[in-house]
């Protein structure tokens, strides 16, 4: 590469120099490239602009760009560097802020130690190296490019934006959305927006949704920044950058959407709400809008609600055998209780929606409250909560009781009268399913009763708690062996030398947009409401007390789920261990069964033997690689 043969740095100084004492007209009319006639002509007409010599030269057409630049590098004997060809690395792009490569036309292309090499306009400015020098820190060594050449790449990795015409081109021949706003919009802001209806921005906005829905995203974030304005999917839980478009379009797609939502596009102060219906030959989906005004301009949020999850069966969700026999026991219970617990995104509607579809029949009348309706299940009674004119959880609630339902789905427990009305009507024959936000499946317990429930009453009508979270699947399609590293293998109590199973992950290719994960599926624990568990819930026990109780009678921890999936090459360590909570980090694997233990455990309860080891004569914890104890010097050696 070019700047491989700069000079070393001993020469700077010899170099500083001569730029000191050389001048740009001087440089070129020695190359020969400029007359002194043609040099005075344009010192002449750079008198009073404040432009560079440069400047005046190429809009005079006494010299190119090209020529200029290669005209100091022979001179100066620095490199020119065709910065079209020139690879440069985004944290070596990062040293120099954007506002100094544009005042001082430069960039940064390379850093070997303490030196910086700087590509740039005018070497001759040694002002402009000294305060460089300052800026980053480093020794800077120059080289020459062409102004139009920093300024591209400058703008190409600070703003790597396409235009709205090369964006909407993608679209081709193929077919645009239906969209059904949720309500009609006032006709003098229709009229407001109709400048717009035959422009490219109609084609953007059907661009980011069909994009978005294709790659399976459940939200799309449309958010305005200092310079641009960015689109992010979120794929799998994780969102992921798709676009950037220029910072004038911003008002324009905020409003184009606000128009498909039915709201306001005259409002921009406040937060506004909106539901849109899409409709393509290959799908039909639902979507829910959300803005919210920012300091650099409105965001727009877009949940995209795809109908196929609510025809998820309990099968399709992931649970192991066991806990899907379970959960399939649960549902067909007459009357009772059943939480389904676990943070935002964890997948809780969609296995209600599941158990729902399980035990919906002609025979049975099912009702939910929701809070939105986020899908329409026919044969199903959905009511929608509706604040503003009174439809609250705990009103709904009274009301269906007098509808002669035998299912009644709760959207979520957020308050004690909803709860108190909840268990009440699982006591009274019906069986009521709800969520509640809690960190595993005992706290669900200790949450009841924190929100006021007396604890009597929880036993007697919770049938059992199901806890989940997602993680993400590898991608088939890049699938490969692998050993973590010792670090994370440390997280479960095992060494890279003695290692229980196979590891996989994904290394990353066209199928899963180079994530090296293609879909998700559930992590799960269930505490199954025993005579044991019921008497612990009336003594107010601890969630510590009931997760030991609920793991003494048969329960699976979320770690011991994820440490399974793992097990099977489903998914990776690094994804259970960011899915769940700290708390249930603390298992692994028995080196003499294989079975999954928490770390909690000394001993093995399957086969007995120590996890932890200890020492045979003081019986105090050691290390495996320790010869002695230090304790009480025992011989650890076998």
């Amino acid at each position: 590469m070019a700047y491989d043969r700069l000079h070393d740095t001993g020469k700077l100084g010899e170099r500083k120099s001569l730029i000191g004492r050389r001048k740009l007209g001087e440089l070129l009319v020695e190359t020969g490239l400029l007359s002194d006639a043609r040099l005075s002509e344009a010192l002449e007409a750079q008198r009073g602009t404040g432009k560079r010599l440069g400047q005046v030269l190429m809009e005079h057409h006494f010299l190119t760009e090209e020529e200029i630049a290669f005209a100091l590098a022979m001179q100066l004997k620095i490199p020119f560097v065709d910065l079209r060809d020139q690879e440069i690395h985004n944290e070596i792009v990062e040293t120099i802020p954007e506002e100094v490569c544009r005042k001082f036309l430069c960039i940064p292309i390379n850093r070997n130690n303490n030196v910086l090499h700087v590509s740039m306009a005018d070497p001759l400015d040694l002002n402009m190296i000294k305060e460089l020098q300052f800026i980053t820190g480093f020794n800077i060594q120059p080289a020459i490019s062409t102004p139009s050449q920093i300024l591209d790449r400058v703008q190409q990795y600070h703003h790597p934006e396409k235009s709205i015409d090369e964006v909407t081109d993608e679209f081709g021949s193929e077919e645009l959305l239906e969209f059904s706003p949720g309500e009609k919009e006032a006709e003098e802001e229709e009229e407001e927006f109709d400048k717009f209806q035959d422009s490219p921005f109609v084609k953007m906005v059907d661009l980011i949704i069909k994009n978005a829905i294709k790659k399976g995203a459940s939200d799309v974030h449309v958010e305005a920044q200092e310079n641009n304005v960015r689109v992010r999917n979120r794929i799998d839980g994780v969102l992921q950058e798709t676009i950037k478009l220029p910072k004038w379009t911003q008002p324009i797609i905020i409003s184009r959407i606000k128009v498909l939502g039915g709201m306001n596009i005259a409002e921009r102060r406040l937060p506004q709400d909106g539901r849109i219906k899409v409709r393509s030959r290959n799908f039909t989906a639902d979507l829910r809008v959300s803005t919210l005004p920012t300091f650099y301009g409105e965001k727009a949020v877009i949940r995209i609600l795809n109908k196929e999850e609510a025809f998820l069966s309990l099968d399709q969700l992931g649970f192991a055998k066991k806990n899907l026999g379970i959960v399939k026991n649960f549902a067909r219970q007459p009357q009772g209780m059943i939480l389904i617990t676990g943070p935002t995104g964890s997948g809780k509607t969609s296995t209600l929606y599941a158990c729902m579809r399980e035990i919906r029949s002609d025979e049975v009348n099912i009702v939910t409250v929701e809070d939105p309706v986020e899908y329409e299940l026919a044969g199903i009674n959905q009511v929608q909560i509706n604040e503003k004119v009174g439809l609250t959880f705990p009103f709904i609630l009274r009301s269906i009781l007098r509808q002669d339902p035998n299912v009644i789905m709760v959207g979520e427990i957020r308050d004690e009268e909803t709860a108190e009305l909840a268990l009440q009507a699982s006591l009274t024959g019906h069986l009521v399913l709800s969520t509640l936000h809690t960190s595993d499946a005992p706290t669900a317990v200790t949450r009841l009763i924190d929100i006021g429930m007396p604890p009597f009453l929880i036993a007697s009508s919770l049938i059992g708690v199901v806890a989940q979270r997602l993680v993400r699947v590898i991608c088939p399609k890049c699938k490969e062996e692998y050993v973590p590293n010792p670090e994370l293998l440390a997280r479960l109590s095992m060494r890279e030398e003695d290692l229980p199973f196979k590891f996989f992950h994904g290394t990353g290719c066209s199928h899963c947009d180079h994530t090296g994960f293609k879909g998700r599926t559930a992590i799960e624990e269930i505490m199954i409401m025993g005579h044991k568990m019921r008497e612990l819930v009336q003594a107010q026990a601890t969630a510590d007390t009931l997760r030991e109780a609920a793991m003494a009678t048969g329960m699976s921890t979320l770690g011991m789920s994820g440490l399974r999936k793992i097990r099977m090459g489903i998914t990776t360590i690094e994804e259970v261990l960011r899915a769940v909570h700290q708390k249930e980090e603390l298992t692994t694997i028995c080196p003499g069964c294989g079975k999954a233990v928490s770390l909690d455990f000394r001993d093995c309860p399957f086969c007995e033997q120590p996890i932890v080891p200890t020492c045979s004569s003081c019986s105090r914890i050691v290390q495996p690689e320790w010869v002695v104890c230090p304790y009480c010097r025992n011989d650890l050696k076998p």
